[in-house]
């Protein structure tokens, strides 16, 4: 490392634990380590530095590292700088963070970003900090109360506070990857969905519309659809709210509050319009759904390169994983059950009510689903009451969000036997009560379970770039039928 850089330390003081409003989203945990965009925040800002930075970056979480952090500055030399930033920083363009650690080492005066309670500072002379050291071991800087007059002010990085409610969710709107083919611009106003798919944007766009008047309080108006040839698009007001994934990842739900969330979300399935059919019908539509598709999903799947691959692996170590072997094992099990699947009705279905697609505001009650799947004529609104229940499940219950944002692990048993898995907090607690609400509302949970594992066993050529996620769906699909299957012998 060259001189300048050398001379150079970065300081992330994370020492504090989300509070407030922002702790009922993530639960108790330091800011560095919420996940956003399926990476911890301390990943991202690991992955905005500079990469000869990086191993001049100390984290301080506790006093251990405060005593480590005194002597490392006790033996720097005089001109050695340092930059303090809060851990509860956000940084909304990474770019600019890269561009401010790159010119740091030729900085030759003191700054902040703020006078007051500055989120990041600058201070040419490390020793500066340990002539402060009591203040400092007993704070963060970031909630002193005193002004820093005698320094500059930083103007290139505009810095958000996560520990505030508005600059949290304004930072984690969207915390859910859009799809490659799809764009989302958000500004303090609205959400703008661009894609170059223009059927499926007109289909979001016109679902509201032809949605029946009942369910629009439930859903976010679109407007403004333009069509600019190569791409559609439409907007959607913003609402400051988290989306449920977000929360449910993060522990923050309590046996209270996560029973007042199943209870509005399974209101919301119940009261979706109906219309008569014969139950020869709905099981037709069920068939298609659940079964049709995952055929055409696993030869699919086994038509890809990577996929062959995947499934050898998979099955070298478990046989029963074999994806050809759990379809068997799947419709089988479908047979069993096909009763289950035949209602005398279809409802109006939102498509996708995974928790990701759910924003909830625990306080107010105030839950508003997103991105339905879309229909361009009232016919292409009506599906089989079960399909929406299993997206549900398959987040409440099959840890989709967990795998979806990494917070899992593929080992092994003691006996060389593939094993899944999560980080869970309080959700051993927390899933029997959505299992005695649905149970509550006339369901079978193992036909719902049924299709659940479907559903998981359907997404694995949509997930081929994610090996790993694909052999921890190919796991959870298994552990459902097992479930299911140990259940219909009681």
């Amino acid at each position: 490392m060259s001189e300048p850089y050398a001379k150079l330390m970065l300081i992330l003081d994370d020492r504090e634990f989300a509070f407030g409003e922002v702790r009922s989203l993530v639960g108790s945990r330091r800011f560095g380590d919420i996940v956003f965009k399926r990476r911890p925040l301390i990943e991202h800002f690991c992955a905005a530095l500079p990469v000869w930075s990086r191993s001049n970056l100390i984290r301080l979480q506790n006093d251990d590292d405060l005593v480590a952090l005194r002597s490392t500055l006790e033996a720097c030399s005089e001109n050695t700088s340092v930059c303090i930033i809060a851990g509860r920083a956000g940084f909304s363009q990474p770019e600019r963070l890269t561009q401010l650690i790159e010119r740091l080492p030729y900085a030759e005066e003191d700054f902040t970003d703020s006078l007051y309670k500055p989120m990041l500072v600058f201070l040419r002379n490390a020793h500066a900090l340990v002539d402060q050291w009591s203040a400092f071991a007993a704070a963060p800087l970031h909630t002193w109360e005193k002004a820093w007059q005698g320094s500059q002010r930083l103007q290139s990085v505009e810095l958000l506070d996560l520990g505030k409610i508005r600059d949290f969710l304004s930072y984690t709107s969207g915390s859910t990857a859009t799809r490659h083919f799809n764009e989302m611009q958000i500004d303090a106003y609205y959400y703008t969905k661009r894609s170059s798919d223009k059927t499926k944007m007109l289909a979001e766009y016109s679902f509201y519309g032809l949605a029946p008047e009942s369910m629009r309080p439930w859903l976010i108006q679109p407007f403004d659809f333009q069509d600019d040839g190569d791409r559609a698009s439409y907007k959607m007001l913003r609402y400051y709210l988290a989306d449920t994934a977000l929360q449910w990842v993060h522990g923050a739900f309590e046996e209270d509050t996560f029973t007042s969330f199943v209870d509005r979300l399974l209101f919301f399935l119940a009261e979706r319009s109906r219309q008569v059919c014969t139950k020869e019908q709905s099981a037709a539509i069920a068939r298609e759904l659940f079964v049709n598709k995952l055929e055409k999903r696993v030869k699919q799947f086994l038509a890809m390169e990577e996929g062959q691959r995947i499934n050898r692996l998979a099955a070298s170590a478990t046989p029963e994983l074999d994806i050809s072997l759990q379809f068997e094992r799947f419709v089988k099990l479908y047979k069993r059950y096909e009763k289950g699947f035949a209602f005398d009705h279809s409802v109006v279905g939102h498509g996708d009510p995974c928790f990701s697609n759910v924003l909830y505001d625990q306080q107010r009650y105030l839950l508003k689903l997103i991105d339905p799947k879309g229909a361009l004529t009232e016919e292409g609104l009506w599906t089989h009451p079960l399909y929406d229940l299993c997206k549900v499940s398959h987040s409440a219950l099959g840890d989709y969000d967990f795998i979806n944002n990494g917070l899992y692990n593929v080992g092994f048993t003691d006996n060389n036997q593939l094993l899944l898995s999560f980080k869970h907090t309080n959700h051993s607690v927390l899933k029997p009560i959505f299992v005695q609400r649905v149970r509550a509302a006339g369901h079978d949970v193992r036909v719902m379970r049924l299709g659940e594992a479907s559903l998981f066993l359907s997404m694995l050529p949509l997930h081929i770039d994610y090996p790993n996620k694909v052999i921890a769906f190919l796991l959870n699909a298994h552990h459902i039928l097992n479930e299911v299957e140990s259940e219909s012998r009681v």
